[in-house]
């Protein structure tokens, strides 16, 4: 029935330094045990989230070059374009840029792709388009730094070019005016995990200072739109990453973004409890439907409204598009799993590489990610509905960068880019099949079977004395949760059960639980299946979060499964 591997965090410390700094910082020493197993080296930086911990943004490499020729282009009255990409980060990185700049009286536009026509990145005929507008100077957001040829093409057309990016970098750098990206080698700023809207926003800082404008005001602009697009790219919710998000979530409630309010009401999000969440699934999927659905400057220009009832407009269109979005995503994550279980050689496979003509473009990307979590295998799916050349999106699994993997592939691909765990890449439709075999064979030379068994990392056992709101509350701290900063997960055994049921017709797992006397009740999403194999009486062990939850106004905890088994000598 354990369907999971656990492993338990290393403690490499005493429980007597943990207890020492709980009592200099005031925390719950569990909360402090906690972190330290996790290897944070800073407690007392992680929890303290204000707003003025952020780094200097002159320590990033031509941040200063880029400011000040920005400044000159707005003094000199120069156009300037921002070239953007069609994903939530891509968005939202448009808009901070574009919204600031403008507010400071630059004569500025944007270009977002079509992720179905043109796909990621920069290209000439974007570029000529954008020349004939009268752009004096390019910058790109999310996006340049793989774009050598492209950025060449634009530089000698007579344009100054300024590439603000967080992608991986390969060898040959673009040869722009500045290049704005924590990633290069040889920039020293001191955290190199942010989103390319958070690059855009360390720019704007420095934009900011340089006109001794006021910081304060220009952070409770943005933030919550830098936030967004964070969360929405899953960076790791470390250092600034955590800064940004921490105060971003308090902004949204009160955002005087026009967009993000229409996009609030129009999805029924509630909003007395607002967290990563609220963005991974309620905000970034309405926004990205427009990117994958081949309709960004929707988003972008929800996002830039000036008015209640233009973004409202704009926020109905986003709907629609998301329904479109989840339709097509079911029917491709369906038909995916039917080719992959009728061949057993492709079940073998140590990275899923999958393609279909009547597959969406937009949408492969997120239904491989439900294919990799499901068989915990990287995935690729290629979309083959032009003639010659095909697209595809991969999403990977711990232990193996995807990034590198598409390196080591490259002889077979037109083009790629993107991080450890997420890529894109275009390909000729003649050559699927060799790149099957080529980034198969390199996986194996990186990973173990091992590698494909789901593992859950449980923080720390607990008695189910400690199952109550009192200690449920105490992890507020450690939130916003997301990547880098999961929730904390737990696992308690020898627990009786005294009920047992499957929910949502037949999708969910409800248990009631005892031990000692005490009662508590659990929930297990997507475990339904398990319900067949655990009687009353029986007793068993768990992994949960600790959840709170508020009925009629009363507080509750209950255990968000994560796996389950029957203990030893049931």
């Amino acid at each position: 029935m354990q369907s999971k591997k656990w492993i338990m965090r290393e403690r490499n410390f005493s429980a007597d330094s943990a207890l020492e700094l709980a009592r200099s910082l005031g925390l719950p020493p569990l909360v402090v045990s906690i972190l330290l197993s996790r290897g944070v080296s800073d407690v007392k930086r992680f929890v303290n989230t204000d707003i003025t911990n952020l780094h200097d943004p002159f320590l990033m490499k031509d941040v200063s070059g880029a400011a000040d020729r920005i400044i000159s282009a707005i003094k000199n009255k120069e156009k300037i374009t921002v070239y953007g990409d069609y994903d939530v980060d891509g968005i939202t990185s448009t808009v901070v840029l574009v919204r600031f700049l403008k507010s400071h009286g630059a004569d500025i536009g944007y270009y977002i792709p079509d992720r179905l026509e043109e796909g990621y990145g920069i290209n000439r005929d974007a570029i000529d388009g954008i020349l004939k507008s009268g752009t004096r100077l390019l910058i790109t957001v999310d996006c340049g730094i793989t774009a050598v040829s492209e950025i060449e093409y634009a530089k000698q057309k007579g344009m100054a070019v300024i590439v603000t990016d967080h992608h991986e970098c390969k060898e040959v750098i673009p040869e722009a005016d500045f290049v704005v990206n924590p990633k290069q080698h040889d920039c020293g700023y001191p955290f190199k995990k942010l989103a390319g809207v958070g690059v855009v926003f360390k720019l704007i800082q420095a934009i900011t200072i340089r006109l001794k404008f006021h910081m304060q005001e220009m952070i409770d602009e943005y933030i919550d739109l830098v936030a967004i697009g964070t969360v929405a790219d899953v960076m790791p919710l470390e250092d600034e990453n955590r800064i940004i998000v921490k105060n971003g979530l308090e902004h949204i409630l009160y955002t005087s973004n026009y967009g993000i309010k229409a996009l609030i009401k129009t999805a029924e999000i509630k909003t007395d409890n607002i967290s990563t969440s609220t963005i991974g699934f309620g905000i970034a999927p309405r926004i990205n439907a427009a990117g994958r659905m081949g309709t960004p400057d929707c988003a972008a220009s929800l996002l830039l409204a000036c008015d209640e009832i233009e973004a409202e407009k704009y926020a109905q269109v986003l709907e629609e598009e998301n329904r479109k979005r989840q339709s097509l995503e079911n029917d491709i994550f369906c038909e995916a799993i039917e080719i992959i279980e009728k061949c057993q050689e492709m079940k073998d496979d140590y990275v899923l590489v999958l393609d279909h003509d009547r597959w969406h473009h937009g949408i492969v990307g997120i239904v491989a990610s439900k294919i990799s979590e499901k068989y915990n295998k990287p995935c690729i799916l290629i979309s083959t509905d032009d003639e010659k050349n095909a697209k595809g999106s991969g999403r990977s699994i711990k232990g193996f960068n995807l990034f590198e993997g598409l390196c080591a592939c490259s002889e077979h691909l037109i083009k790629f880019g993107g991080h450890e765990l997420a890529a894109g890449l275009g390909i000729e439709k003649c050559s699927i099949e060799d790149f099957r075999k080529a980034i198969n064979e390199y996986a194996k030379s990186v990973l173990k079977p091992d590698d494909f068994v789901p593992v859950i990392t449980v923080d720390a056992n607990l008695p189910i004395e400690y199952l109550n709101i009192n200690t449920a509350e105490k992890f507020a701290v450690m939130q916003p949760y997301g990547m880098g900063n999961p929730s904390p997960v737990f696992c308690t055994e020898g627990l009786c059960v005294t009920s047992c049921r499957a929910l949502g017709d037949g999708k969910h797992l409800r248990l009631a639980l005892i031990k000692n006397n005490m009662y508590i009740d659990a929930i297990g999403f997507g475990m339904g299946e398990k319900a067949s194999n655990i009687r009353q009486g029986d007793k068993v062990d768990v992994v949960y979060n600790l959840d709170v939850n508020v009925f009629r106004g009363e507080k509750h905890t209950q255990l968000h499964l994560r796996d389950i088994r029957l203990s030893k000598g049931n």
